[in-house]
């Protein structure tokens, strides 16, 4: 911990509240705070950092770390330091100990580092800097036939943004589902076209209902396009909120504008 920082006093998560914690590189440079994340990682965490031959990979996993450590903390009576972690068989990072019902998932693109957080159910995020190059040619390789479709139909800077929008539903789903590119991307559909909203559509043998999961889609800092699926577990709408924080020294509700929801609303 930083000489003088006081950590945020641990409060359980609401059973339907979804947080999401959003974190810029740059704002941890202008604090100064590389120096004190290392502290909190496990030594099998320090040997991973270990591996990572570029210094952008291991400045943005420690960043990842230190966020995951030091957020968790906030719902319960533990040391950032003190969480040990395990990952299922596709890599998939999960709580060993201590025993609490939280679930958690990672995300970044460019200079942003996302956590997803919820209680006892299934969550996934995923997020894309819109300025980055990308290929939005090979559709077919990725997207359902009515999405190619409604592609298609764009001019190239809407279908650039609808595609980092399909993309990143996509990826919110399957991560939430804990299958990763085991489903391909093209069994799923998902419907933009009405405003405000989402439809999923599931094509046949993905063992799957498009009914158990609620979404949110929204822009970060205009630049960043993030997307949220969780676990509904009943008729009623999850309630969401998200946070701009620097591990260690800060944090702050934001006033989030989804572009479209479903299942989800926010919470006041």
């Amino acid at each position: 911990m930083i000489p003088g920082a006081q950590p945020a006093p641990a409060q359980g998560l609401a059973p339907r509240r979804i947080e999401l914690w959003c974190t810029f590189l740059a704002d941890i440079d202008a604090a100064d705070l590389w120096g004190h994340y290392p502290r909190l990682l496990s030594a099998d965490e320090h040997a991973r950092q270990g591996r990572l031959r570029r210094a952008a990979d291991r400045r943005r996993d420690l960043a990842a770390r230190a966020l995951v450590r030091t957020v968790l903390s906030r719902y319960a009576p533990v040391a950032p330091e003190a969480w040990v972690f395990g990952a299922d068989a596709h890599g998939r990072p999960h709580i060993v100990a201590p025993a609490v019902p939280l679930e958690f998932n990672l995300t970044h693109s460019g200079e942003l580092v996302v956590l997803g957080v919820a209680n006892a159910r299934s969550v996934g995020v995923d997020v894309e800097h819109v300025v980055r190059a990308t290929n939005t040619t090979l559709l077919e390789r990725y997207f359902s036939p009515p999405e190619v479709e409604q592609l298609s139909q764009m001019d190239t800077a809407v279908r650039r943004l609808r595609f980092f929008e399909l993309w990143t539903l996509k990826e919110a789903y399957l991560k939430a589902r804990g299958v990763g590119l085991r489903q391909p991307l093209r069994t799923l559909t998902f419907d933009l076209t009405a405003p405000g909203t989402v439809r999923l559509s599931l094509a046949p043998g993905c063992a799957d209902t498009a009914a158990r999961w609620a979404f949110a889609q929204f822009m970060v800092r205009e630049e960043y396009v993030l997307a949220l699926c969780a676990e509904r577990a009943g008729p009623r709408p999850l309630q969401l909120a998200v946070h701009e924080v620097v591990p260690l020294v800060s944090a702050r509700g934001l006033k989030s504008n989804p572009q479209r929801v479903a299942g989800i609303e926010i919470a006041p």
